[in-house]
């Protein structure tokens, strides 16, 4: 089988945060979808090994702050290839409080939601997420997973859906 096919199916680049004690933390993430539009519902997925995962299961609600084109792609490292276990990475990023969640200023857009159902599969979580909040921030494109790896010519990390090893 060829996992390389999975590559064409479309994505885009997210920042998940949530809450760990009173500090915000998060990661990238590219499995995000709308579900309904009637409550409006969004699914994330997340890998059962990062601590956001933790984090989102015990907090009970998650942001999505949408990566755009003009995104600084450090923003996409600092939540990408680092654990917020042991990093603070809301250090190095400018953020504000929406919803009562962690949001980064340097996106296109964002949506705050409350964890209404879970799904697991063998390595990831399927949150379900009832919209809480929404808005857009700046003027841009969003990031598609196709952008990143082709023109900001990232990687995926290890604990992605979409990592496959070299």
């Amino acid at each position: 089988m060829n996992n390389r096919a999975l590559f064409n199916l479309s994505y885009g680049v997210y920042i998940i945060s949530t809450w760990d004690n009173g500090r915000p933390t998060g990661c990238v993430a590219n499995s995000a979808m709308q579900i309904t539009s009637d409550p409006a519902t969004i699914a994330i997925s997340i890998n059962h090994n990062n601590y956001t995962h933790k984090c989102l299961t015990e907090s009970g609600r998650f942001a999505i702050s949408i990566v755009s084109e003009k995104t600084d792609p450090k923003i996409i490292g600092t939540f990408g290839y680092q654990s917020g276990e042991t990093v603070n990475k809301f250090d190095e990023v400018d953020y504000e409080i929406k919803g009562m969640l962690p949001v980064i200023k340097d996106s296109c857009g964002y949506l705050t939601c409350e964890i209404i159902d879970q799904m697991d599969t063998s390595s990831h979580t399927v949150f379900l997420g009832k919209i809480v909040d929404a808005d857009l921030m700046e003027a841009a494109d969003p990031m598609t997973y196709s952008y990143y790896h082709k023109v900001i010519k990232g990687k995926s990390p290890k604990n992605a859906p979409t990592y496959i090893a070299e």
